[in-house]
């Protein structure tokens, strides 16, 4: 993937402060996808205007980059 998809660490930096944190689960589970690939998800759909279906699985499953969208 491109390099330019990708947010500067300076911006991640920032963006990180303002996200919510997730506690680990005491049940055990499935863990919480890496929030920086989600993000830049997110980024790259809205900059590239492409299909939630289309998005390349370097930022994680459609699916799951669709459900953290929605959550803001």
């Amino acid at each position: 993937m491109n390099k330019k998809w990708r947010m500067p660490d300076e911006l991640w930096e920032r963006l990180e402060e303002l996200l919510p944190k997730y506690p680990v689960s005491k049940l055990g589970g499935r863990p919480r996808p890496c929030l920086r690939n989600i993000a830049d998800g997110i980024f790259y759909i809205l900059r590239t205007g492409c299909q939630w279906k289309a998005i390349p699985e370097e930022f994680g499953k459609s699916s799951t980059v669709h459900r953290y969208f929605q959550q803001c």
